[in-house]
């Protein structure tokens, strides 16, 4: 029998173990709820509650639309982000007994890839809460599932939200090729932080600052009660910027259709066009094939042969641009001319000087420069017509001479911007190559400026081609080149604004009128009777340009076979509407009866350069200002009437009379 003593040690043992029990428990209690309630509620979220990220939609592009009569206003996009849903599941809210009857439905709904199909099996079965399952499902699908689901998962008291949807955009261009390599696109594959895609190149890559926006974030309920559409919003996801384009779409395609023909037509390797307005700046096409598809840009990034497709070659690529060229040439010659009268000194040449043109023999030259012709003798306006090198190259001869090598260098970069940025918003722009007298392995020798006289010995751009000709067609003034009007955000508002006539006032003015209205009676010859680009004759309207064939260089010397054939001009020619560029690149070499030499630039690009100027006023609804400039076998012709029919018929007869022709 127990004592009364040893009764009562247990019962004060029993006692003071309950209170130190108690006492742990609370402690643990004090532990779980306040030292550590972060964690364990951080914890007890993750079992109840899921986040869900929201996707921003990117910018969109825009095309412009203020130039085509009663347009103005409408927006018609170039790259946009369309909504669709990935469709992920909670497996560990998913009963095992339905995973294969789920899997079933989602085959028949939404027909996955081969790949997708083989590892929704296994993404069910996975001890996860969070699983894609299948991508870029567009909206009617999704509500076709749902309608299935929702029923499904009632029945079965399963988690309405242990399949859900999450909203993403993709980058579409419902153009297709329209402007692809301009514009490019963005990879499918994103940020897993930042929700962000990385942009392939062009106006993706160099405006990505303005188009992307940043995510926001969604908290769900895990719970057979909660419906997938609601949840609290954590951050609301903030969308990017929308760009309007300077790029017109009916002209873009104009230059892209009459291009591909024309690339096609005289067997080249590729071509591109650009058109630009003038006084702003504006870039209102800018066409390069064969074509780059932005939505297919996995195809041409995986094959080497289909890269070089994506490159925008009018910004990448500088060539020697051959006879354009003579016409800078002509303007930095008058521009001496004034500079001497200022000094009170003889100008260089006078445009209707009689200038003996039959020897190429120049300082520095090994070989004697050659006409295609030989000419006796010829002024500015026969040199132009004929395109002469060896007149341009005496003109080079008289600018150095007088003015000096490092004053003709000058003021070609300070006239015309060779050599620098031509200001158009897209990254990997060439500067081109301008030898620097004096400076060693710069390219420039003693023959250097009859070279670059005619357009070899130096490389530019395209594009720095396009501005060079916009400061003849705006009477002397240097516009930057643009390929934005705006960029407006619907959150902060207009961020960029070209339109402004601010900008046009800070253009420099880098001739004199009156020099280049002297150049431009010179450049109307050519695409005259006796010219070198007759093909570039707009019918109807009156045009001023100058073709050009330059030898590319292989493996180190001048090919007879590979040329880069081109032609660049603007119409009307009185107050131009634009300025158009076009080349062809490796056009095939050969003579083709009643056309010509089929690689020379007044055979190939001169009629592409016609029947995109042709269209492109048509569509402008530009009056015709040469009513009577049509074949003989048009009904409309009478070349009597036809623009500049005198002054060309007294050019020939002198012509004829100086060279016993």
């Amino acid at each position: 029998m127990i004592s009364i003593k040893r009764r009562l040690w247990i019962v004060r043992s029993a006692l003071c173990l309950t209170i130190f029990l108690f006492c742990c428990l609370a402690a643990q209690f004090f532990k779980t709820q306040v030292i550590e309630h972060e964690r364990w509620a951080f914890r007890a979220k993750r079992q109840h509650y899921f986040v869900v990220k929201e996707a921003f939609r990117r910018g969109t592009f825009y095309g412009n639309t203020s130039v085509q009569p009663g347009y103005e206003g409408k927006r018609v996009p170039f790259a946009i982000d369309v909504p669709l849903y990935h469709l992920y599941a909670d497996p560990k809210a998913i009963p095992v007994e339905v995973r294969g009857e789920i899997q079933e439905q989602v085959i028949r709904s939404f027909s996955p890839s081969l790949r997708e199909t083989k590892r929704l099996g296994g993404e069910l079965a996975r001890r996860s809460r969070s699983r894609r399952l299948v991508s870029w499902i567009p909206e009617q699908q999704r509500a076709l599932f749902l309608s299935w689901w929702r029923p499904f998962a009632k029945g079965h008291k399963i988690a309405s939200n242990a399949l859900y949807f999450v909203l993403d955009f993709r980058r579409l261009h419902p153009m297709g090729h329209l402007l692809g390599q301009v514009l490019h696109t963005i990879q499918e594959r994103r940020d897993e932080v930042t929700g962000k895609a990385s942009p392939t190149g062009g106006l993706e890559l160099s405006m990505d600052g303005f188009l992307e926006g940043s995510v926001g974030f969604r908290r769900l309920m895990r719970s057979p009660y909660n419906s997938l559409e609601t949840g609290e919003v954590l951050r609301q996801p903030v969308h990017g910027a929308d760009v309007e384009l300077t790029i017109n779409p009916v002209l873009q395609a104009i230059a892209e259709s009459e291009l591909e023909k024309g690339v096609k037509q005289f067997k080249a390797k590729g071509g591109m066009a650009i058109l630009a307005e003038p006084k702003t700046g504006q870039i209102l096409a800018m066409a390069q094939y064969p074509f780059f598809i932005p939505d297919k840009y996995p195809d041409y990034f995986n094959d080497e042969a289909l890269s070089e497709r994506s490159k925008i070659t009018a910004i990448t690529d500088a060539r020697e641009p051959g006879s354009p060229m003579k016409a800078l040439t002509v303007a930095l010659a008058l521009k001496a001319n004034r500079e001497q009268e200022e000094k009170g000194l003889p100008a260089l040449f006078s445009p209707i000087e009689k200038i003996p043109t039959s020897s190429g023999a120049f300082p520095g030259r090994s070989k004697p420069l050659k006409d295609v012709t030989c000419h006796r003798f010829l002024n500015l306006y026969m040199a132009m017509q004929k395109s002469s090198n060896i007149y341009m190259a005496i003109l080079a001869h008289r600018m150095v001479k007088t003015m000096g090598e490092k004053w003709y260098r000058e003021k070609l970069v300070k006239t015309f911007g060779l050599s620098t940025k031509t200001g158009v918003e897209l990254v990997g722009e060439s500067l081109g190559v301008l030898p620097v007298p004096g400076v060693f392995n710069s390219g420039w020798s003693k023959a250097a400026p009859y070279s670059l006289a005619i357009g070899y010995n130096l490389q530019t751009s395209a594009l720095q081609m396009v501005r060079a000709y916009c400061v003849l067609a705006n009477g002397g003034v240097l516009p930057d080149l643009t390929l934005v009007r705006k960029v407006i955000s619907d959150e902060r508002g207009t961020l960029v604004d070209n339109t402004e006539p601010e900008r046009e006032k800070e253009f420099p003015r880098v001739l004199e009128r009156d020099d280049v209205k002297k150049l431009l009676q010179a450049l109307r010859f050519v695409t005259k009777k006796g010219g070198t680009s007759s093909k570039a004759d707009v019918f109807g309207y009156t045009e001023i340009g100058k073709s050009g064939t330059a030898m590319k260089l292989v493996n180190g010397k001048y090919s007879e076979n590979a040329h880069f054939a081109s032609f660049i001009g603007f119409a009307p020619a009185e107050k131009p509407t634009f300025v158009l560029y076009v080349a062809l690149e490796e056009p095939w070499v050969g003579h083709i009866t009643g056309r010509g030499f089929n690689h020379r630039g007044g055979t190939c690009a001169a009629p592409i350069f016609r029947e995109i100027a042709r269209r492109t006023l048509e569509f402008l609804g530009v009056r015709e200002d040469d009513p009577y400039g049509y074949p003989s076998h048009d009904p409309r012709s009478d070349l009597t009437k036809a623009d500049w029919y005198e002054e060309v018929e007294k050019l020939n007869m002198l012509y004829k009379k100086w060279n016993n022709a």
